[in-house]
């Protein structure tokens, strides 16, 4: 394969997953400004050389004098493909070929159906849509509301389990009984911490027959260190996280690449572990630099380190086109707190009014003008140049103005040192003046305050050298493009979803006015959308299933009064993420087993109504770390920067995450793709991943780590050797058979009498099933 071409079929690869969740949120977002900008000029309703415009999907489908434009799901066989590629006659666009990621960017487009939302052309949307009814009416912008939990015999403890049983009568369905100890400890310390229980904790559980006994278990779990290291892995999927974007440490550009991102993964970390509230969460994450912190001092050190999520964005890094550059940008912040905090999809309207959703033209540019009016870059650089991130110390004001003043100090010292020696005759060491100056220099670098930290952070003003360079509005952009600016827009919260409750913005850029509008128990969107992402990251799907996206689209909760019910109690219990995780796991539908009958199947196939528990496939993360616990190596110790070594025994959280390396064991078992806000994670079942749990060096030395431990637990070998690994590996004692199996494994001529019997082992339940799947 040629180099152009590698690099195209890296750029398809890359794109690709941006078109399986939301495809047409990706075409509004992706697609229709590059037709716009790039082809409709030529191929559009004014003017369709070649007889082609590229204006409609119908329009694509049909094609001009040389054929179809486009075969939907076969990019590779499209002529659009070919001509922007310039792998054939005609090359497309004339001017200048696109970049690989456009192209790659089209063709997913063209893999995935080509989804066109609308059948017709991109306005100007100059003038705002009117609020339909279906609109105003749609659930998730209706104030929160308290429910009364549904009156049902026997009374359960939880409320939440009065809403489900509700659901399960109505239906006709029996709910399945409670699950074993085992299996209940197993799905509850992966949950929670994401490593498996240990053989002490399994027995210390078993033992246990109060009431209280899980109550004792998830108390632990959330007061433990490695919670925070679990749960911070899956907002870091929301905040399309990235440690770096090159895999290759060599060949990373300091100034672009978001090298200190660690900090804000940290910063995460902590604020799970300590329980931020989560209102905080999402107000330092939007304005941390403009708050003070414990301290009343402004910035706060952790209120700078978590506005790196507005600076590690998925962006370009060295176009000749800045102004699109930062136009990008600033669609990517709008864009993925839209997504992450509210669950909607904000970014649709940066061409035109959201076809679906309450979201204007004028609200997006009013958001951007927010962000425009924010500075996440230190220089735009020159044309086809690097972007220069923004960095900001980590060290209060009057720290920096007195290591300032002492830097200046000491460097006039030392030119009045260097001029004085430039004299001729050059002045003796034990001259008075010399001696006095030394000193004074010397006295003033033993006062001089270290060089503080550096952290990803924004600031007010927008980026130097661009089209919006300082704080104000900005016009729109007619059908997304700065190159064709509309009317001024003043900055401010969407009109119809913040209606009079959102601050008018009267000085700054509005991210303080932004963040308190968000994260106010007024907004019917915020709370609604993180207690449903928590209910999916534990029974593996939400009660809303497209945890990024309430809008019209989206198909309404299956309970909705239960949504309204976690969401209300959330915000009374001061957003505690803690409370509601042990609110959810002390629930009986989340003790339930995974045991099901053709009935409860056949009625409710993909449980809906959550008579039974799904049973699920461990994440990337929890698959290797629970290796790592199982052969006693797991250091729960935070690592700082990512390392690129999988080899290395720290939690998988601490491995980095590349948005240009693809090809890694993280992404192989379907982790989230760092490029765009994942709202869940796919679970496939591929050849390669045997593979790789055969055959990779990391997966045979866990095998002969646990092996060597279980030899050092029980020295004797035989059945008890046994037993200890199949306790260590799948926290429950071997069945006969399974006994009878290991007997003949290690007894073969292969293995008699040698080490490496454990090992093959050790190897065999690693690679099974009942190791990768929580029932």
């Amino acid at each position: 394969m040629t180099a152009p071409r590698l690099g195209l079929a890296v750029a398809i690869l890359a794109a690709g997953p941006l078109f399986q969740a939301r495809p047409s949120d990706d075409f509004e977002k992706h697609i229709r400004p590059l037709l716009v900008e790039k082809c409709q000029s030529c191929h559009g309703p004014e003017k369709a050389k070649g007889g082609l415009r590229l204006d409609s999907r119908a329009a694509l489908l049909k094609g001009g004098d040389t054929g179809p434009a486009v075969i939907p799901g076969k990019a590779a066989d499209s002529l659009l493909i070919k001509a922007i590629g310039y792998t054939g006659e005609p090359k497309m666009p004339p001017k200048g070929k696109l970049t690989d990621r456009e192209i790659g960017l089209v063709s997913a487009w063209i893999n995935s159906g080509a989804p066109w939302p609308d059948p017709g052309k991109a306005s100007q949307a100059q003038t705002a849509s009117p609020i339909t009814q279906k609109q105003r009416d749609w659930w998730a912008f209706q104030p929160v509301k308290m429910p009364d939990a549904p009156r049902i015999e026997p009374r359960p403890d939880n409320p939440i389990d009065a809403f489900i049983q509700a659901k399960i009568d109505a239906a006709g369905l029996k709910p399945a009984p409670p699950a074993d100890k085992r299996a209940l400890l197993r799905r509850v310390t992966f949950d929670l911490i994401g490593i498996p229980p240990t053989p002490g904790e399994l027995d210390d559980f078993q033992k246990d027959d109060s009431p209280g006994a899980l109550g004792k278990v998830v108390d632990r779990l959330l007061a433990s260190p490695a919670h925070g290291q679990r749960w911070a892995r899956h907002w870091l999927d929301v905040a399309r996280y990235a440690d770096y974007h090159d895999g290759n440490p060599k060949a990373r550009n300091p100034v672009c690449e978001p090298l200190e991102a660690w900090r804000y993964r940290d910063w995460v970390v902590h604020g799970l572990n300590s329980d931020l509230p989560f209102n905080r969460f999402i107000m330092n994450q939007i304005a941390g630099d403009l708050l003070p912190g414990l301290d009343g001092k402004q910035p706060s050190a952790d209120g700078l380190v978590a506005t790196a999520f507005l600076v590690n964005g998925a962006w370009d890094r060295g176009d000749a086109d800045k102004e699109k550059m930062v136009s990008d940008m600033v669609d990517d912040q709008v864009d993925t707190i839209g997504k992450a905090f509210m669950g909607i999809t904000i970014g649709c309207a940066r061409c035109h009014d959201h076809k679906f959703d309450p979201i204007t033209n004028r609200d997006y540019y009013a958001l951007a003008g927010i962000f425009y009016s924010t500075r996440m870059l230190k220089e735009l650089g020159a044309k086809g140049g690097e972007i220069t991130l923004q960095r900001r110390p980590l060290a209060p004001r009057d720290i920096l103005d007195k290591r300032d003043r002492i830097l200046k100090q000491i460097a006039g010292l030392n030119a009045i040192l260097a001029d004085m020696d430039r004299r001729n005759p050059k002045p003796a060491a034990n001259d008075p003046t010399r001696e006095i100056l030394v000193e004074t220099r010397d006295r003033l670098k033993g006062e001089l305050p270290p060089e503080p930290p550096m952290a990803l952070a924004v600031s007010e003003g927008g980026v130097p050298g661009g089209l919006f360079p300082g704080i104000q509005d900005v016009p729109i952009h007619i059908r997304g493009s700065y190159t064709r600016l509309g009317p001024v827009v003043p900055r401010g919260m969407p009109a119809f979803l913040s209606g009079t409750r959102a601050t008018p913005i009267k000085s700054g850029s509005g991210r303080l006015e932004l963040a308190e509008w968000v994260a106010s128990p007024e907004n019917p969107l915020t709370a609604r959308v993180i207690v449903n992402r928590t209910w999916a990251w534990h029974f593996g799907s939400g009660l809303v299933r497209t945890p990024n996206n309430f809008g019209l689209l989206s198909e309404p909760p299956s309970h909705p009064e239960l949504l309204d019910w976690l969401a209300a109690t959330f915000i009374a219990d001061g957003w505690s993420l803690k409370k509601l995780h042990r609110r959810i796991i002390l629930s009986e539908a989340y003790a339930r087993s995974a045991k099901s009958t053709h009935e409860s199947v056949s009625r409710d196939p993909e449980n809906r109504w959550l008579a039974r528990f799904t049973p699920r496939r461990l994440e990337a993360e929890e698959i290797r770390d629970a290796m790592l616990a199982v052969s006693g190596r797991l250091d729960l110790a935070p690592l700082g920067p990512a390392t690129h070594d999988i080899n290395v025994a720290n939690r998988s959280l601490y491995v980095q995450t590349a948005r240009w390396d693809r090809a890694n064991f993280a992404t192989l078992f379907d982790a989230a793709n760092p490029d765009a806000s994942v709202e869940s994670r796919g679970s496939s079942t591929v050849a390669p991943q045997a593979l790789f749990m055969l055959n990779h060096a990391f997966a045979q030395s866990q095998a002969r780590h646990l092996a060597e431990r279980a030899a050092r637990e029980v020295p004797r070998g035989g059945d008890d050797r046994v037993a200890r690994m199949f306790r260590l590996a799948l926290a429950r004692e071997p069945a006969p058979g399974e006994v009878s199996l290991a007997r003949d494994l290690l007894a073969s001529p292969a293995n008699a009498g040698k080490d490496h019997g454990w090992t093959d082992l050790a190897h065999v339940l690693i690679c099974g099933n009942e190791f990768v799947y929580l029932d």
